[in-house]
């Protein structure tokens, strides 16, 4: 019109899709109601860049579940995938690490049970994850060792929604054994060449041991199977990895489901 290019509601909603944020219809709505200031149902380019950043940053996060074994390579992945791909990460283990390590009422109440490879409480982890994940509004945020039980996944999905898609690191048991093994004697030989016990802040975590480990491996297979029905029931999209290779045939898998996904170019016979 005479004050330049305009969308309409449908015309927003493909914009949004398109540049993969919140497509839904509360959501279109809401930019209307906060851009359209002469209500005749068009929201001009201008206006649209003046509201979407105010209505977008307000959306709760999107997330998607990475689900593993101990050793699996779920951290590696998330750090990789939030250095390339520009998601974010919470690592549920490392939220609870942090707790023990500031010596707060609730990291001396979670710190045997995680010595002993046992599982938190539902309530607790999921506060944890919601609380942290207020800061990254709008975002897409992997949840790294989230849910470790049905409960977890149950619990989570009532305050803060289902997630998008799970990413399942399938790996052998000895494989993880090995890994953790191998994770725990490197921070001891890092700690022993320090004076202060660590270095660039590396020190053994508590659960990387023979005996918790192996109990961490038993609750994952006792759990696990559930939290899979479940997102199967709800109807949420999960990625299988084989997870026994190296990071970065891990990584490559990934890459070959997201080439799939891309559209092929015709290549014109010639006879």
């Amino acid at each position: 019109d005479v004050d330049g290019p305009y969308l309409c509601e449908q015309g927003v909603q493909k914009l949004l899709k398109g540049i993969g944020e919140r497509a839904d219809n509360d959501t279109v709505r809401c930019i209307f109601e906060h851009g359209d200031r002469n209500f005749d149902g068009k929201l001009h380019l201008l206006e649209f860049l003046q509201v979407a950043d105010k209505v977008l940053g307000s959306n709760p996060a999107r997330f998607v579940f990475v689900v593993g074994g101990p050793g699996s390579g779920k951290g590696l992945l998330c750090a990789r995938l939030q250095r390339e791909c520009g998601v974010s990460h919470i690592s549920s283990g490392d939220l609870l690490r942090g707790e023990i390590a500031r010596g707060t009422p609730l990291g001396m109440e979670v710190d045997e049970i995680i010595k002993t490879g046992g599982l938190v409480p539902s309530d607790i982890i999921t506060a944890l994850l919601r609380r942290r994940m207020k800061s990254f509004p709008g975002q897409r945020v992997l949840l790294d060792g989230f849910p470790r039980s049905t409960q977890n996944a149950i619990d989570f999905a009532a305050t803060c929604g289902k997630p998008e898609m799970a990413l399942l690191l399938d790996c052998d048991d000895t494989v993880m054994m090995e890994r953790v093994i191998k994770r725990g004697a490197a921070a001891d030989a890092a700690a022993a060449a320090a004076v202060n016990g660590a270095v660039n802040g590396q020190r053994r975590r508590g659960d990387d041991n023979i005996e918790t480990a192996l109990q961490r491996i038993r609750n994952y297979h006792k759990f696990q199977r559930p939290v899979m029905d479940w997102l199967r029931d709800e109807h949420i999209p999960i990625v299988h990895l084989d997870a026994s290779g190296s990071p970065e045939n891990v990584w490559e898998q990934l890459m070959a489901i997201g080439r799939l996904m891309r559209p092929t170019s015709k290549i014109p016979f010639q006879s």
